[in-house]
């Protein structure tokens, strides 16, 4: 896999090499200092620390859906189920988005996104128009350990998330007939819909999902409010009819969704909205030789880079970073510290180096 045994295989070695001198110098009872390569004083990156009693750190998840960050007290005691969702002008208006924990937008092709949607904390009754999969969902996706629904995808896209994702793929073409809806009204390819609770009912996998993100205790006290500068709209420029806008709403303190040709609408359900808006930016990954030229691919594994997090009116500059396939991205400030979303509704809108994103 990608660079991930040699970087285990190093990082496996300093961990025990550090620890061994550690113990050393403890039972001599010698003074010391750790020090970085550029000669300041630092405590190792990788220390655990409690959450501060005041409430400004991490929240404990303890009762607290695990995606949404938002207190809870159903037990929410079943796998995530995440839809691939076409985005296309004629996939419009789409249904169910409303009750998505998270949601990644990923850029497909040349003016083209595509929605991964991730439910848990709620389960609609349909979900679409569902559409394939594409290579960056094993890393996008792979960290929840759940069910995935999709229209299936090329074969040599299909061996590699069946190889590579921790996940259930449970595509059109692998469950029995009727448990995806085809929808009359529509017309293909834009007429499937996932219905989750008969993924539900197939797959083998019972736990919940692990928390994606860090959250703060409320709104006042996420990293943006305490540490970002105001902002009213986000554009992502992905190009064509799939440009994105997010603007802010003080009324509901909701960031609200509008492609460049319309409001994004969910069906029965208004304008799409979020409490948490990330826009995350990476490179291309060139490191599929079987994807066709025009296939977008953004290298969002064993990798790392910038990104924004709009949160309440306000804006905040951050890093990400990512290890394995299934391992969660880690949003830090520029610091270093941990970047604190607000409990709810989070969209990731993930866009290459190169795509223009302009913040007033």
């Amino acid at each position: 896999m990608k660079r991930v045994l040699q970087w285990l295989s190093g990082r496996r070695a300093r961990v025990v090499a550090a620890a061994v001198v550690l113990v050393a110098l403890v039972a001599a009872g010698i003074g010391f200092s750790l020090w970085r390569g550029d000669g300041e004083s630092s405590l190792p990156s990788e220390t655990p620390t409690a959450p501060a009693p005041t409430g400004d750190g991490p929240v404990d998840m303890a009762g607290r859906a695990p995606l949404t960050g938002v207190p809870t007290k159903d037990e929410l005691n079943r796998p995530a189920v995440t839809v691939k969702v076409s985005n296309t002008p004629d996939a419009h208006p789409q249904r169910g988005l409303d009750q998505a924990d998270i949601v990644f937008v990923e850029p497909i092709t040349g003016g083209t996104t595509r929605l991964a949607a991730i439910f848990h904390s709620r389960l609609p009754a349909q979900v679409g128009p569902v559409r394939s999969l594409r290579p960056m969902d094993a890393a996008l996706i792979g960290p929840t350990k759940g069910i995935i629904a999709d229209t299936m995808a090329d074969r040599w896209v299909l061996e590699y998330v069946d190889r590579v994702a921790d996940l259930d793929d449970l595509g059109t073409l692998r469950v029995p007939s009727g448990t995806y809806r085809l929808d009359d009204i529509r017309r293909a390819p834009n007429h499937v819909f996932a219905r989750p609770d008969q993924l539900l009912r197939l797959s083998a996998r019972k736990a919940a999902p692990a928390p994606y993100f860090s959250y703060a205790a409320d709104l006042q006290r996420s990293t943006a409010q305490r540490a970002g500068t105001p902002a009213s709209s986000v554009t992502i420029g992905y190009g064509g009819s799939a440009t994105a806008t997010w603007t802010y709403d003080g009324a509901s303190h909701r960031w609200l969704r509008a492609e460049k040709w319309s409001p994004h609408v969910i069906e029965n359900a208004g304008q799409v909205a979020a409490d948490n808006v990330v826009v995350l930016t990476a490179q291309r990954d060139i490191s599929f030789a079987r994807a066709k030229p025009a296939m977008t691919i953004l290298d969002v594994f064993d990798a790392s880079g910038t990104l924004k997090l709009f949160t309440g009116g306000k804006a905040v500059t951050g890093r990400w970073s990512k290890g394995a396939v299934n391992e969660a991205f880690k949003f830090t400030t520029t610091d270093g510290k941990p970047l604190l979303l607000t409990p709810g509704t989070t969209w990731v809108e993930c866009a290459l180096t190169t795509m223009p994103v302009q913040v007033r």
